[in-house]
């Protein structure tokens, strides 16, 4: 292969899955160089086939999972995430929340006193300053945009301060390593219906519309820094009593609709061109673990879907020692397939999960200017 031209190399291997491409870091320098460079991490994240995982919290701590459900459904752990507390660092940091995009993680503990963006696969880390305006309802969202300037895909990270009776936002620019205030009207009601995604660079919320009075997904632009309704929901009305949303393999928007009224649970999935399609039904019956505010995943190819059910275990209580009462609670995991038998996963305690497609993507630095100028 040395004797191949460089750009036919660079185009072979930007299509090479990336757990296999990881392993060629210690193979060859050249070829661990060019793992680095921005340029074909780029190419690689939009040609390289997607190799979905799962993530798992338990305890403020995050686990690498592959799910097996052939048979009796269980969880495979390849890799655990640890994070040292650059103020304490003889502590392990303990996160509360994640959210991905495009294979960057970020973190956030439960007081947001501090922030983390993430790389597992190339395993790169920037710490972040939160705001000096910053509050324990705060959420925090990471998305991506091109940079004029450098024609380079990078990323800004959105504060939502969503609890006051006028939501404020601010924005994280990775070169000039500040935050600042966005000034603009919101039509949109972002009060927690469902937690927020990441698809296609921007962020997505299930929210409701104030002018049009009804519930919508409301996705908000990285590039203008402006919210807008991405997409309508396959159909509302009055006594929906849970909308979750979470994305396919990074290439497909999924949402569950849980009617009240008719006790039945279903989940869409978009297309090619952005239609909704009804993949999957299920009607409700007593006792059932679907419950309410319920978090899932839907695995296209293997027709499967993840749900979590949140359990809470009192005689942790007061052994934990953490501030922090979601730390004092356990969860199980159930997979939903074709056949509509609901099957419990063995594996790990978890009281959260979140969807990951690991990559090269590379974690914007301080831009050269503003390094000389510190």
């Amino acid at each position: 292969m040395s004797d191949l031209p460089e750009d036919l190399i660079e185009e072979i291997l930007s299509r090479v899955p990336v757990a296999s491409l990881k392993r060629l870091r210690t193979t060859c320098k050249r070829w661990n160089a060019l793992l680095k460079d921005q340029g074909f991490t780029e190419k690689h994240f939009r040609k390289a086939p997607k190799q979905s995982q799962v993530l798992f919290g338990f305890l403020g701590r995050l686990k690498i999972c592959s799910l097996s459900v052939n048979g009796c459904p269980s969880i495979e752990v390849i890799d655990e995430i640890r994070l040292t507390d650059p103020v304490y660092i003889y502590k392990q940091f303990v996160i509360s929340e994640v959210f991905h995009c495009d294979g960057l993680l970020l973190c956030t503990n439960q007081k947001k006193t501090g922030l983390v963006v993430c790389n597992p696969c190339t395993r790169q880390s920037r710490w972040i300053k939160p705001s000096n305006r910053h509050k324990m309802t705060d959420t925090y969202t990471l998305g991506s945009y091109q940079d004029i300037k450098s024609n380079n895909i990078s990323y800004k990270i959105l504060r939502c301060d969503i609890y006051e009776d006028k939501a404020r936002f601010e924005i994280y620019e990775f070169g000039c390593n500040s935050w600042r205030i966005l000034d603009f009207t919101n039509d949109y009601n972002l009060a927690r219906y469902s937690d927020a995604v990441s698809w296609r660079g921007k962020t997505n919320w299930v929210s409701w519309d104030k002018k049009e009075r009804s519930m919508v997904i409301v996705s908000f632009d990285y590039t203008q820094e402006r919210f807008g309704v991405s997409m309508r929901l396959p159909y509302y009305r009055s006594g929906i009593s849970t909308i979750s949303l979470s994305v396919v393999g990074e290439e497909k928007l999924s949402v569950l609709l849980l009617p009240s009224d008719t006790k039945r649970r279903e989940i869409w999935v978009t297309n090619k061109i952005d239609e909704w399609n009804k993949v999957f039904t299920k009607d409700k019956r007593k006792g059932d673990w679907l419950v309410d505010g319920v978090s899932f995943l839907f695995d296209d190819e293997k027709k499967v879907f993840l749900c979590c059910e949140r359990l809470f275990i009192p005689d942790m209580a007061g052994v934990l020692g953490e501030e922090d009462e979601k730390l004092k609670e356990s969860g199980r995991v159930y997979a939903v397939g074709e056949d509509k038998e609901v099957k419990q996963v063995n594996g790990e305690a978890i009281d959260d999960f979140y969807d990951y497609v690991p990559s090269l993507v590379q974690i914007p630095k301080l831009s050269q200017k503003r390094k000389r100028g510190d």
